[in-house]
């Protein structure tokens, strides 16, 4: 571990020492959003991660189990706060709740964003979830997260290639995209999926968004990507729970 990242642990752990979790998180979040952090210094940040949260979900809880579990079962943006609410709590405590908001008809992002909650806190409680009309049961803490998941890496690799420098706002929509797409997919990972495909189908999917579509065909055949078969995108069907 070289110095930089000796004196971030040491800094974070004498925050958690002196009883200041919220300043710890915090800079534990700000170091987690930087695009690369060694394995060993990463897996320290989630342990830290996850007990600042158990202290911080004594603190910061705003409503009571009930109201959690009302909104579960609301409208949308109630849905939307619930899970708000539950990603930043102790998920451990909250097993219920958790099974509940994959019970419920909640968007699959949003299901997502509590998976990646359930990993980041190495949760090994098995759940159940209803996924593209099949019952699936997973443990969270066995998924492969996007540091790990070697297609997502070189899907990320592949943008820096061929967009960071050419065109940086189709680079950060084109990650942002993915991101969404690892959500929408949760809890299955990459492993099994093509990164060129993935990377071409995402920036197939920006270019039209900013109404380049002649465009497009230009840049695969510059980029020699004219055979690369593009893969189905869930963000392109965001929504469609009733089949799932």
């Amino acid at each position: 571990m070289n110095s930089y990242y000796q004196s971030l642990m040491s800094e974070i752990k004498n925050l958690m020492s002196e009883s200041k979790w919220s300043q710890a998180y915090d800079l534990i979040c700000q170091e987690n959003s930087m695009p690369y952090v060694p394995q060993d210094v990463l897996e320290q940040l989630e342990e830290c991660q996850s007990e600042c949260k158990s202290h911080l979900d004594v603190k910061v809880r705003k409503v009571d189990d009930d109201k959690i579990m009302e909104w579960i079962h609301g409208t949308p943006a109630q849905q939307e706060k619930a899970v708000s609410e539950l990603v930043n709590m102790n998920l451990r405590n909250y097993v219920q709740e958790v099974q509940a908001v994959f019970d419920s008809n909640i968007l699959d992002e949003f299901k997502g964003e509590l998976i990646e909650a359930l990993m980041e806190q190495k949760i090994d409680t098995p759940y159940k979830i209803l996924k593209n009309g099949l019952e699936i049961t997973f443990i969270p803490s066995s998924i492969l997260t996007t540091q790990e998941d070697k297609t997502l890496i070189e899907t990320k690799q592949i943008f820096s290639e061929l967009l960071s420098n050419d065109n940086p706002a189709f680079y950060q929509f084109c990650n942002h995209l993915l991101e969404q797409e690892v959500l929408e997919m949760r809890p299955f990972d990459f492993s099994d999926l093509s990164a060129i495909s993935l990377a071409k189908s995402i920036i197939h999917l920006v270019m039209e968004a900013f109404g380049q579509s002649e465009e497009f065909l230009t840049f695969i055949k510059l980029k020699g990507l004219e055979e690369v078969e593009e893969l189905p995108l869930l963000i392109e069907r965001r929504g469609e729970n009733d089949a799932k």
